[in-house]
């Protein structure tokens, strides 16, 4: 092993501070970072998966390409990093530190004369990077990110065109108002047009065509149907009446809106235009209080990282030579862990409907940093109560006598 002392020279101003470590200090920085990166890579793929599954209808049902889809779910990705890489990180320092107490590297740390410096730092090094990781991501990418997929949300609504166009198959482009072209031809044309639209509670109307064309122009796009039948069933007073016609304009723009102007919500703003909305910002006249929860959510949620840590530490940040008990310190650091950020979940669920739950977000994880750090830097063991040890002692005893009498005994045992 290299000298405790031995330094590498650093490449720049982030490098000084990794360079300037002992080598037990990169070491355990290493392992836990190695982890985190693993752990990290594995939640995101899971979420992301569900995220694919959600937007599959921009494909199947919505008409539009395999690489708008991919270009879709990329664009959430940075909300999903965001609030799994605190996660990620926690089940990290758990994993690194439980893994370094069961090779007894802990013990054999403490037995050196290394001070609690040497476990603490890499960790809180890495929390730092985190952090500021985290802070970025909610500030600045992840509004960037759901900003252009709002954009482009936007868009394929309204592209009429992508949707309608499609040969083949019944394709529901609107609640109650259903298209199915049998064909279309080389010059643009269609061949077989049915419609059918129930948007209105009293009234059904079918729309049979040989031919069909899309037209675009000043006035907006409508399908335009020729040679067929409009069928309107009137259900109020029972009745069917069957037209024939030679010519049919279909109006499209109902679909599209009014308008192709995103609307934003407070996710994807900007954090400079959250600390200074428009007053004429049509969401912010609605729902003020959850533009000034997703502001304050971004400013509290990174500090969720340090508390991870902080707790991980002085649970795990010491040798442990009984098994249970370091079995029950992992159970309590994940415990602690997942009850704080899901209080932090309901505390800001509560400040979008109510002012008075804002002060609320700023206190839940700074109760788990200080926790954490007068557990840990306070120099208080956190142990198994003794009755519980005890406790736990006597029901393993129960069950080795239980599998004595009812396994048989291995050949060669005495």
């Amino acid at each position: 092993m290299a000298p405790h002392g031995r330094r590498v020279r650093p490449s720049g101003a982030a490098g000084a501070s990794v360079a300037s470590m002992p080598l037990i200090e990169r070491y355990i920085l290493r392992r836990v970072a190695t982890v985190f990166v693993v752990t990290l890579t594995a939640l995101v793929g899971t979420v992301w998966i569900t995220q694919v599954l959600r937007e599959l209808d921009l494909v199947t049902a919505k008409g539009q390409t395999i690489w708008l889809f991919f270009v879709v779910t990329l664009l959430a990705l940075p909300s999903i990093l965001q609030i799994v890489a605190p996660i990620a990180f926690m089940v990290a320092v758990v994993v690194a530190l439980r893994s370094l107490n069961g090779d007894s590297e802990l013990a054999v740390i403490a037995a050196s004369g290394a001070s609690g410096k040497a476990v603490n730092r890499p960790v809180l090094v890495l929390a730092t990077i985190v952090f500021l990781a985290v802070a970025l991501l909610h500030h600045v990418v992840s509004p960037a990110g759901l900003g252009a997929l709002r954009v482009l949300i936007t868009k394929v609504r309204a592209d009429i065109i992508a949707t309608v166009i499609k040969d083949g198959g019944f394709r529901s482009v609107a609640s109650g108002l259903t298209i199915h072209i049998r064909e279309k031809m080389p010059d643009g044309s269609f061949r077989g047009v049915f419609v059918s639209d129930d948007r209105s509670p009293d009234e059904s109307i079918q729309y049979t065509a040989e031919q069909g064309l899309l037209l675009e122009n000043a006035a907006g796009a409508f399908l335009v149907m020729k040679d067929g039948y409009v069928i309107r069933e009137n259900r109020t007073a029972r009745s069917n009446n069957v037209v024939q016609f030679d010519t049919y304009a279909f109006d499209l723009n109902q679909l599209t809106g009014s308008t192709t102007v995103p609307f934003y919500k407070p996710r994807e703003r900007t954090t400079l235009y959250l600390l200074s909305p428009d007053p004429d910002d049509s969401y912010l006249q609605r729902f003020p209080e959850r533009m000034t929860a997703e502001l304050h959510d971004r400013m509290t949620a990174p500090l969720y990282t340090f508390a991870f840590a902080l707790i991980a530490l002085a649970f795990l940040g010491r040798a442990r030579t009984v098994r249970q008990d370091s079995n029950l310190a992992v159970a309590a650091v994940v415990a602690l862990s997942l009850a704080l950020r899901g209080a932090g979940f309901a505390v800001v669920g509560a400040a979008s409907g109510s002012a008075a739950a804002l002060a609320l977000m700023y206190v839940v994880p700074l109760a788990g940093i200080l926790f954490g750090a007068l557990a840990l830097f306070g120099r208080a063991r956190l142990r198994t109560p003794d009755a519980l040890q005890n406790m736990m002692d006597a029901a393993g005893g129960v069950v080795d006598r239980i599998s004595d009498r009812v396994l048989p005994p291995q050949a060669g045992s005495p």
